[in-house]
């Protein structure tokens, strides 16, 4: 089982990049790679959204 989490779906209006992970918790690291990476978020501010955010991001999840 492979869980997805579309960019776009997650809130940002342009990007369409699809992060995947075996688990929830490999889905997390490569959404927060990408955030880093693509979005400019920092260890921080990653930390603050996803403490905030982490039920809204988990019923975005898909199985694939």
């Amino acid at each position: 089982m492979t869980l997805s989490l579309n960019c776009k779906d997650a809130g940002d209006p342009v990007c369409t990049h699809t992060m995947y992970g075996e688990n929830e918790e490999e889905l997390l690291q490569n959404a927060k790679k990408h955030g880093i990476e693509v979005h400019g978020y920092t260890e921080e501010t990653w930390n603050d959204e996803i403490a905030k955010n982490k039920d809204h991001f988990r019923k975005l999840i898909k199985t694939t």
